[in-house]
């Protein structure tokens, strides 16, 4: 069953721009009226959406308040806009199919036979990388904490992986770590040849999902060989939503180490608001259902948002280009480079940021909602109490990046 973004007044199909300016407007109406009234209005919002974006981030944090108050406004107004083929809201669908638990996915577990591998990252790199300015000094405490973890704590937890075969998805290195994985992904037969594969040469275990309605009658997913089971397993985030919200259930009744939610999908276009719709309702299901101590959310944010930062970081932005060396001033001429100036401001209780806005247009208006989205979702579950992961992650030239379908 598929998905379409709706009116909620009339229950009249949108298309992603209405959704977006919508759901933008409704995010600030309570905190910056001015703001929301401009978004509103707004009717070229394929040009102009990125500006908006960028005053939104700015509103975020005008109060300690503002982020949680913007971010449970916009989620609130998302959850009405999407909808399925039948009516039914998307929300009120997986919530549904979470407490049904209807048993259409059998599972099949892949063990490795090796021993773990040790989580190894040089520390010169990473303190180079420090010292380029190309990531923050926390970086370092990070790595040092990961290479001194005792090996047997990956096996504390769950990674439930949505779009786990991606290639920014941690799934084959928690693989090789000893950690167990259950993945998301469509069924793509050259895929799951290679988690299926990479899980028997790993360490840990790979939950593989199996539509029973691909089985043949009387026909265990248990006793399927390697390929044959790599051409019918698979589950499609945006069609199979309630067999997904069925089956996490199932697990998290079964198993009872902590899960960690991993949101790794990425698709072209409006699409990739579907698949972030099917993400974020699933989180909800799972947070819902499931006390603080069990859950973790875990996403990777894009550099390509617009972001609030201590004013500090616009002031080392600023030193670093004066202080330029002659080759770099004269290859930046070269190129046409010109300095970055972050919007320098400060919130209604007198802190100083800095609003640094590198998104692109590339990438659309549709990415822009949906990266966005996270970053509230995020806001609000820190606010409850709960561990979330949320690092922004460098810039990847990557298959789906380049359209191709995870």
């Amino acid at each position: 069953m598929g998905l379409k973004f709706i009116d909620p007044a009339t229950g009249e199909v949108t298309g992603s721009t209405a959704l977006g300016r919508a759901v933008l407007h409704k995010a600030v109406e309570a905190e910056h009226q001015i703001l929301a009234i401009e978004i509103k209005n707004q009717q070229n919002w394929r040009k102009s959406y990125q500006g908006f974006f960028a005053q939104v981030a700015k509103s975020e944090l005008q109060t300690k308040r503002s982020a949680t108050s913007i971010a449970t406004s916009g989620l609130a107004e998302f959850e009405k806009r999407i909808a399925t083929d039948s009516g039914e809201l998307l929300i009120d669908s997986i919530l549904n199919a979470w407490r049904l638990t209807q048993g259409r996915v059998e599972t099949v577990v892949i063990k490795g036979t090796n021993t773990a591998d040790k989580p190894s990252i040089d520390l010169r790199d990473v303190k180079e990388m420090v010292a380029k300015h190309s990531a923050e000094p926390a970086i370092i405490d990070a790595v040092k904490l990961v290479e001194n973890l005792d090996p047997s704590a990956i096996k504390q937890e769950l990674l439930i992986a949505l779009a786990g075969g991606a290639e920014y998805s941690p799934t084959r290195l928690w693989l090789d770590w000893g950690g167990d994985v259950a993945i998301v992904a469509r069924s793509r037969p050259e895929l799951w040849r290679e988690l299926i594969a990479r899980a028997r040469s790993g360490a840990g275990s790979l939950y593989v999902p199996v539509l029973i309605e691909k089985l043949a009658t009387g026909k265990k997913a248990s006793s399927l060989t390697d390929e044959e089971l790599a051409n019918v397993a698979g589950l499609d985030l945006t069609k199979n939503y309630e067999e997904i919200s069925s089956w996490i259930s199932s697990l998290a009744r079964t198993d009872s180490r902590r899960i960690v939610l991993g949101c790794y999908a990425y698709a072209p276009g409006a699409k990739h608001i579907e698949v972030q719709a099917v993400q974020h309702c699933l989180a909800r299901a799972v947070t819902e259902a499931l006390p603080k101590s069990r859950v973790v959310l875990s996403w990777l944010a894009t550099p390509t948002d617009s972001h609030v930062v201590p004013v500090e970081f616009a002031d080392d932005i600023a030193s670093r280009y004066q202080n330029r060396t002659t080759w770099t001033k004269f290859r930046d001429f070269l190129f046409g480079a010109h300095q970055h100036l972050p919007e320098r401001f400060e919130s209604a209780e007198g802190t100083k940021y800095a609003l640094i806005d590198p998104t692109s247009s590339l990438q659309g208006s549709s990415y822009a909602l949906a990266k966005r989205l996270q970053r509230w979702l995020a806001y609000q579950q820190v606010e409850a109490g709960r561990q979330v992961a949320y690092l922004v992650a460098p810039p990847a030239r990557t298959d789906s990046v380049l359209s191709h379908r995870v």
